[in-house]
């Protein structure tokens, strides 16, 4: 009875530091938890991707201000925010498989050769250098909407923001996009990407 005291009052403890910022305990909470977060990735993403999947959630556990009830409340949040995790990677994964498809199809029906790879590659660059000098909310919907090839929905749900947030920034990034770029080069960006 006094090691189930004890064991409650430890997890109380633990708690109340990961709600403090406490970095050891948030140390304890990885060193207990994560092969067993890593063993329950595994089949949906593979052992490696596994790997980043639940560093990744304690990476935003640890970079948040969560609050949780119980032990049983935390574990249930990572064992979801891992699940959720891979489910993501897995949309990501298939979502790039499907681009590069499309390049390699496109690619064996047009045959595009050395020069038109090199303009591609350098709007490419000059796109993430445009979008990387926009506010960065405005930047990161950029990014994940067409860099990445979300929805609109998709992205607020990322972000955590409301649908008409992400419409908003997309409309003055692209506003913004037209007065950073010299026109012909922005005429060649809507065209490879919008």
């Amino acid at each position: 009875m006094v090691r189930n005291r004890k064991e409650k009052y430890d997890e109380i403890e633990m708690l109340f530091k990961l709600q403090e910022g406490d970095k050891k305990a948030y140390g304890q909470l990885f060193l207990s938890h994560y092969s067993s977060l890593c063993l329950f990735a595994e089949p949906y993403v593979g052992e490696e991707s596994a790997e980043d999947v639940v560093e990744d959630v304690f990476l935003k556990l640890l970079q948040s201000d969560f609050s949780f009830n119980d032990s049983a409340h935390l574990k249930a949040f990572l064992y979801r925010s891992v699940k959720n995790g891979c489910l993501d990677l897995i949309k990501t994964t298939v979502r790039q498989s499907e681009r590069q498809f499309a390049y390699a199809h496109e690619a064996d029906e047009h045959e595009p050769g050395y020069v038109t790879h090199i303009i591609q590659t350098e709007a490419i660059r000059l796109l993430h250098q445009a979008v990387n000098s926009l506010p960065s909310q405005t930047a990161e919907v950029l990014k994940l909407t067409y860099l990445e090839g979300m929805s609109n929905q998709e992205a607020a749900d990322e972000l955590h923001v409301s649908i008409n947030t992400i419409k908003t920034q997309k409309q003055r990034g692209l506003s913004k996009l037209r007065q950073i770029l010299p026109k012909d080069q922005l005429q060649v960006l809507l065209l490879l990407f919008f």
